[in-house]
């Protein structure tokens, strides 16, 4: 819920506990939001303000709205949310390289095994959905680090299971408390970044979101190789991870959602002032858990039904699956037809990390594009202006998946589908940051809800990418199996331009992001 910044009255910037003295007239307690006598309520008796003691933000340079806080401040704050975001994403696939060792010790096929991946994925994709309501009424911090924290407990869970169902179960439920910081991060930005900035500081976010999938095989399959027990050691170090930067976390990482902090600050007012007629809109709600489940953790579903959401949801969904089916495509391709051994068959998947490094650097120089169109427009976002490098990215991701399949013979030296690889994922990242950045600005009050949905959307295609992938690339073969996924990634080139040309209209019939408009 965000405030209106206009100024409040006897309010000093920043510091609750500076007012005038005519505010200090003592006030019963139990006559809260009553008028309270006051020299100025006598002399407005018979029109009284409503929003008199209505606390608000006091301007736009107002030093307690976290738009205006210190670039450290907002960078520190980016970095440890992003933190939180790359432990479920890095514990997304660095069980894959152990799911061989699983299904031997369990007697199980691959693909039964391979449900400790896909369940985890479904986990992150629901976990969102519950806890980014929650930040939107409760803040981002509890809404992030508290879920967070115990995703880490059923990473130990994993670790110790001693039957497959319990593995399973608690890779779900990992993943579930783990999808928190997945959506609830990108609300952070739009909390604490402005537009013209918002862009890069959303660049660096999707870094950890499509890194550590990239990066995590590699160190799977080294634990894998390291004895009978070396899948056990992917949930310790997982756990080890989320409770290390969890407890910083809480430690260190300040509120940044409007809303709470302004009712925080009214409550300060209301105890040094004895004053119980202060209070923020967030205070004006009578929340109760009827209106939680059937208003607030709805929201992301309804919003996954508008057109704006089901599109952009569906192209970041099928290109994020195209990432975790390169995960698997790169065993195939280099430890089944090349025969490579099982560490160096995943290293590379590094090749997708470099291309995540450069659509990076492309979405950075759009971005900075973005900020001079943003200050052309008077501050105003323009979410069309986000989709520039993703009408190039489009293009891209089918190119790069027609590369890797067709040069995937060992004919062809290993560097032609690793250049393959890294193409394919240079059209991956300019698409889902395109997407990412859109659904924000042109949602910005719910852009929580909004990630909420996009993310429960691609971890369903995720999921269902490696239950597939393994088996289609080894039916169709490589080439075959790349083209396929190729093609479909050509039918969809058209949704960018689309949006670009008509996503004002779209908008304004959509009451989520009629707002912005």
């Amino acid at each position: 819920m965000t405030t209106p910044t206009c100024k409040t009255p006897q309010v000093s910037r920043g510091n609750p506990e500076s007012f005038s003295l005519e505010d200090r007239a003592p006030t019963n307690p139990r006559m809260a939001g009553a008028a309270v006598h006051s020299p100025v309520n006598e002399k407005n008796s018979k029109n009284p303000d409503p929003d008199q003691y209505l606390v608000k933000f006091e301007g736009e340079d107002d030093p307690y709205c976290p738009l205006n806080w210190s670039f450290k401040k907002k960078s520190f704050t980016t970095m440890m949310y992003a933190c939180c975001t790359f432990g479920p994403q890095f514990s997304s696939s660095v069980y894959g390289p152990v799911i061989g060792d699983v299904a031997a010790l369990y007697n199980v096929s691959t693909e039964v095994a391979t449900l400790g991946v896909s369940l985890f994925l479904i986990g992150v994709g629901f976990g969102p959905m519950v806890f980014a309501p929650i930040s939107e009424v409760y803040g981002r911090k509890i809404g992030v680090i508290v879920p967070f924290f115990i995703s880490g407990l059923f990473a130990i869970g994993c670790a110790t299971a001693s039957n497959l169902q319990t593995v399973i179960i608690m890779r779900f439920f990992q993943g579930l408390f783990g999808g928190a910081p997945v959506s609830n991060s990108g609300g952070v930005l739009g909390d604490i970044w402005r537009p013209e900035a918002r862009g890069i500081a959303l660049v660096c976010y999707s870094f950890v979101v499509a890194g550590g999938p990239t990066l995590a095989p590699v160190i799977g399959a080294s634990l894998s190789v390291s004895g009978d027990n070396g899948w056990r050691w992917t949930g310790y170090l997982c756990a080890a991870y989320t409770f290390v930067v969890a407890i910083i976390s809480a430690i260190t990482v300040p509120e940044t959602y409007h809303p709470v902090l302004l009712s925080k600050k009214a409550k300060q007012m209301r105890i040094a002032t004895q004053n119980w007629a202060w209070h923020s809109r967030h205070d004006e709600w009578d929340l109760t858990f009827s209106e939680v489940v059937t208003k607030h953790m709805a929201r992301p579903f309804a919003m996954l039904l508008t057109p704006i959401v089901t599109a952009m949801c569906t192209y970041a969904a099928f290109a994020f699956g195209i990432l975790y089916l390169g995960v698997v495509a790169i065993p195939v391709e280099f430890r089944i037809v090349r025969g490579w051994k099982e560490v160096p068959s995943c290293l590379p998947a590094l090749g997708m990390f470099v291309g995540i490094l450069i659509g990076g650097l492309m979405n950075i120089y759009f971005g900075r594009r973005y900020a001079r169109v943003l200050r052309a427009n008077n501050g105003k976002p323009i979410p069309e202006e986000r989709l520039k490098a993703t009408r190039i990215g489009c293009f891209l991701m089918p190119l790069g998946l027609f590369i890797f399949g067709w040069t995937s013979n060992p004919k062809y030296p290993w560097i032609a589908p690793v250049c393959g690889t890294t193409v394919m994922t240079i059209g991956f990242f300019t698409i889902f940051q395109g997407c990412l950045n859109y659904l924000v600005d042109a949602f910005l009050r719910f852009s929580a809800s909004a990630i909420a949905a996009t993310t429960f959307a691609r971890s369903c295609f995720a999921a269902a990418f490696p239950l597939f992938g393994d088996i289609m690339f080894n039916k169709l073969g490589v080439p075959w199996g790349s083209s396929l996924v190729a093609f479909i990634a050509v039918a969809m080139i058209p949704i960018p331009f689309v949006f670009y040309r008509f996503g004002p209209e779209i908008r304004k019939r959509n009451p989520y992001s009629s707002q912005v408009m």
